[in-house]
């Protein structure tokens, strides 16, 4: 056989058949139904950006809600690249019977992380907006918004679970339209229930998170029956849905760096929030639009990224190792060239992006500066991303780990503080401060500015690293044993 076939029920081999082709017909689809959840949240900004005299405390509560959102739900992004890597790298080596068993123990993780999830988040979130410095005037408002989302974020780990196993099978084309349905029906739901059109009444800001609950309960009703008629084969037995430790243990051993990374990663841009929100809604408007915008043109690296976990994972998994390390040169060169393309618009056009969804002046003028610097880091981020990818194709989760936290809590962090001039009010001894006051200077009369800058700075030495652990050649040992 010369080519590799996808199957409804088997999905596609990626052990055989042309490294190219294999990537772009994997990533295609990711790359579109990636650009489909985005929608969720520019859908959001762009209609929530046209109530008139409340645009801005309604874009502010949606820029806010994606942090905390993101932080919340980051402990169970390492079940989603365990559930990737793993079945890969199974079905690489032919043991689907290893398949059923992953996913049985795989339910039982989702029952049990959305209970604790839903309760932790919910009894705390008045403590997590405080200790944000959400705004008086938008504090319920945020409150009742990050409810509902975070309610729908439970049907939003199930939708990703099937993702992954699917992606794991080499099918990313039903992922993709599962997730078209769900975001065509948000884009429609969103001014009825927004602007009370029709027979909908008018809900403004809380509007678009029914809008966005709805339309998740609904991807994961459709990805359930398409599992059932199907791909029969990862449906578990029952006698996979009982605890088996050696499965748990090795899903734990993937997830949990995976997990752990991602939630620091997250809770530090929480602390970022807490910065931006310091400064007011024009700023915490900025932020929010241009985070949207920034993650739309990160999309074609997130999609070739997790098309490639599946391809080294099933390589790994059949040892084919000379087809991995071509299968990252590939990726490198496809992210390079499309995302090169994408940061020059935004640098360029970046106003322009900003007008699409706000026409306060004040926030398109700190937008148009934003991107300016925004760019040159989202360009160093979608290097990153391609290693990220090898790494957790390979299992090898805890660099990633290491990545993400060093980029976030030991360069960004502590470059934002020294850059806006704050750094001086956490560390007051004296033979410091000269330095602080030199770091801060530049940025005196606009020191959110720090924030760009400091994305620059932190992701290019990140790059750099992580080429460096992908040189080195460890991450190419299989841990799926």
């Amino acid at each position: 056989m010369s080519e590799a076939k996808l199957t409804a029920n088997q999905g596609r081999d990626l052990t055989i058949g042309s490294l190219w082709k294999n990537l772009w017909v994997l990533s295609l689809p990711i790359m579109l139904s990636n650009f489909m959840q985005t929608f969720y949240n520019l859908t959001d900004a762009f209609w929530l950006g046209k109530l008139g005299e409340n645009a801005r405390n309604a874009v502010s509560v949606a820029g806010i809600a994606f942090p905390i959102v993101f932080f919340l739900s980051s402990f169970g992004f390492g079940f989603v690249v365990a559930g990737t890597s793993l079945i890969a790298q199974y079905k690489g080596a032919g043991e689907e019977k290893k398949i059923k068993e992953v996913v049985g123990q795989f339910v039982l993780i989702l029952i049990t992380f959305s209970v604790i999830y839903l309760a932790f988040s919910l009894f705390f979130l008045d403590g997590i907006l405080r200790l944000l410095q959400v705004p008086p005037e938008i504090f319920q408002l945020s409150k009742e918004y990050i409810s509902i989302i975070l309610i729908g974020m439970i049907f939003m780990f199930g939708f990703q679970s099937y993702q992954s196993f699917a992606h794991g099978l080499g099918d990313t084309v039903s992922p993709m339209k599962v997730q078209l349905i769900s975001v065509g029906l948000n884009v429609i739901l969103d001014p009825f229930f927004i602007f009370g059109l029709a027979l909908f009444p008018k809900m403004e800001t809380i509007g678009a998170a029914y809008a966005t609950l709805i339309s998740r309960v609904v991807a994961v009703i459709i990805a359930f029956i398409y599992i059932k008629k199907k791909i029969p084969i990862i449906i578990p037995e029952k006698a996979n849905l009982k605890p088996d430790y050696p499965m748990l243990k090795r899903i734990i051993r993937i997830s949990i760096p995976a997990s752990l990374g991602q939630s620091m990663t997250s809770f530090g841009f929480l602390l970022l929030q807490g910065f931006v929100n310091s400064f007011g809604t024009v700023v915490i408007s900025t932020f929010s639009i241009g985070n949207r915008i920034t993650s739309f043109f990160m999309m074609p690296a997130m999609g070739v990224s997790s098309a490639l976990s599946s391809i080294v994972g099933q390589n790994l998994g059949a040892n084919k190792i000379d087809r991995v390390g071509k299968s990252v040169g590939h990726a490198m060169t496809l992210v390079l060239l499309m995302i090169g393309f994408g940061c020059s618009m935004l640098f360029f056009f970046g106003a322009y992006f900003m007008k699409f969804f706000i026409a306060d002046p004040e926030v398109i003028n700190i937008g148009i500066r934003m991107f300016k610097v925004s760019s040159i880091a989202t360009l160093e981020f979608s290097i990153i991303f391609v290693f990220m990818g090898a790494f957790n194709g390979s299992g090898h989760t805890r660099y990633t780990m290491i990545l993400n936290i060093g980029r976030l809590w030991g360069l960004r962090i502590p470059f934002v503080l020294l850059l806006s001039g704050m750094a001086k009010e956490f560390i007051s001894w004296q033979p410091l401060q000269p330095f602080f006051e030199f770091m801060a200077k530049p940025l005196a009369d606009i020191p959110y500015d720090a924030l760009w800058y400091s994305m620059v700075i932190s992701n290019l030495i990140i790059a750099i690293w992580a080429g460096v652990l992908y040189k080195r050649g460890k991450w190419k040992t299989l841990k799926i044993h």
